[in-house]
């Protein structure tokens, strides 16, 4: 098996889209923290390093083997392409993934939760877990029940005016349903309320599907499915007149 002595590089496909183009960048690093086998990315069209471009830079650190990894579902063209390009090198080339295992279960898991409703897209992220559940992870609690219960209960140390903190999800179920549209709005309708109010882009709040999600704290009140046009709505029934906002209402916490 391979070792921290080794290394790898990680082609992908590349194309014009800079987010793709990144997840391919952060799946090397995942790779490697994993592994311990140093693995850099690569992209075989659209985008660099290119493959050799990556080679030379992994040269640097001298390791005893060398691996290309193709991040390709199935035979073809682009692989074809690949060996060619490195052709001569003495490395070692693995097959795409095809029919892995693992690689089926992520679909089914994809399939079920397309279904059913899920968590967020980021399998990776520590901060997935949803307001008023406990996470198994430590590091999982920032923003998380005990994280709340704490700003409930501990003495603070100097008296506190009226004051509510709105957190918008900005994960990426809720971006492509106008998050950031919503927070620009929000940004100019509530900036004359000065030091009442506070709006603070977040991470995923784990209610995919019902965004963008809204939750004023510490009232507890959870806001759902908002486009920018509720943003005055919002302000005058619950920042002003001190109602909760029912068209809107997901849930009170």
């Amino acid at each position: 098996g391979a070792t921290p002595k080794d290394g790898a590089v990680l082609v992908l496909r590349g194309g014009t889209d800079p987010g793709a183009n990144a997840e391919g960048a952060a799946l090397a690093r995942l790779i490697e923290e994993k592994t311990g086998v140093p693995t850099l990315p690569a992209y075989a069209a659209k985008a660099r390093p290119t493959p050799r471009e990556a080679l030379l830079r992994l040269a640097g650190l001298r390791p005893r083997r060398i691996f290309l990894l193709p991040h390709l579902f199935f035979r073809g063209v682009v692989e074809e392409r690949l060996r060619g390009r490195v052709a001569g090198l003495d490395l070692e080339v693995l097959p795409p993934l095809m029919g892995h295992p693992a690689l089926l279960e992520a679909l089914v898991d994809r399939y079920r939760e397309a279904l059913e409703g899920g968590y967020a897209p980021c399998d990776t992220c520590r901060y997935r877990y949803p307001v008023g559940r406990f996470a198994p992870r430590r590091e999982a609690q920032i923003a998380g029940l005990r994280a709340l219960r704490h700003a409930f209960f501990a003495p603070g140390r100097h008296p506190h005016g009226p004051f509510t903190h709105l957190l918008l999800c900005t994960g990426e179920d809720c971006r492509e349903r106008g998050a950031l549209g919503l927070l620009r709005r929000l940004e100019e309708d509530l900036r004359d309320l000065g030091p009442w109010v506070q709006l603070t882009p977040t991470p995923c709040l784990g209610r995919c599907g019902k965004g963008p999600v809204l939750l004023a704290y510490p009232e507890g009140v959870v806001y759902g499915g908002l486009s920018p046009e509720d943003a005055l709505p919002l302000r005058k029934a619950h920042l002003e007149g001190g109602k909760i906002y029912e068209e809107k209402l997901l849930e009170v916490i």
